[in-house]
């Protein structure tokens, strides 16, 4: 009776080792009971380290406690609150969260976001918005067409353009075709296109 009640226990986290394959934990139990390595079985695809003080939850493998194996481990001060029936979130201790929410959205909160795709990334959507500034550092190509406005600086392109195939105006004015009223000979400016 006694094996069975000691074979499910929770603790404190210590410390993490996260350098072999499974993770051992450094745990404080029972009173004055320390576990060291302590191994945590984690869930294929995902992995994390937890912060000192976390709240492990292990199992004695066969009434053991020389052999304990951590389960499941939580940090109360790091997990986000107040989630709605159905939703779930992936989170880190410092204030990176990446929530699925009720209402079929996907919202990531972060400082920095990087993609590493070796071969390309696709957005299928009707519309992607940028809040801000957008910088292509590569080859910026379009198929649909173009439009905008210019804001308070308008727009600036340093370099040469080369234009082919269509009508490129300014102002209404159609550059490739445009004439000039007034031509005389001689130091006389021309009248404006048109």
């Amino acid at each position: 009776m006694q094996k069975l009640r000691l074979m499910v226990a929770r603790g404190i986290v210590n410390l993490v080792n996260d350098a072999g394959g499974l993770q051992q934990l450094q745990v404080g139990a029972l009173e004055d009971e320390v576990g060291d390595e302590v191994e945590r079985v984690q869930n294929f695809g995902q992995t994390s380290h937890p912060p000192r003080g976390s709240v492990p939850v292990m199992v004695a493998v066969a009434g053991s406690r020389d052999h304990l194996v951590a389960v499941a481990v939580d940090d109360e001060a790091s997990r986000p609150r107040n989630l709605q029936p159905g939703e779930s979130a992936t989170y880190n201790a410092h204030g990176v969260l990446f929530l699925f929410d009720q209402n079929g959205n996907a919202t990531l909160t972060c400082k920095n976001f990087t993609v590493n795709a070796s071969e390309g990334v696709q957005v299928n959507t009707p519309l992607a918005t940028f809040s801000q500034a957008a910088t292509v550092n590569g080859l910026f190509s379009y198929k649909a067409g173009m439009s905008g406005t210019g804001g308070g600086a308008g727009t600036q392109i340093s370099g040469d353009i080369t234009h082919t195939d269509g009508s490129l105006s300014s102002n209404g004015v159609t550059v490739h075709t445009h004439n000039h009223g007034g031509v005389t000979r001689g130091g006389d400016n021309t009248d404006g296109p048109r």
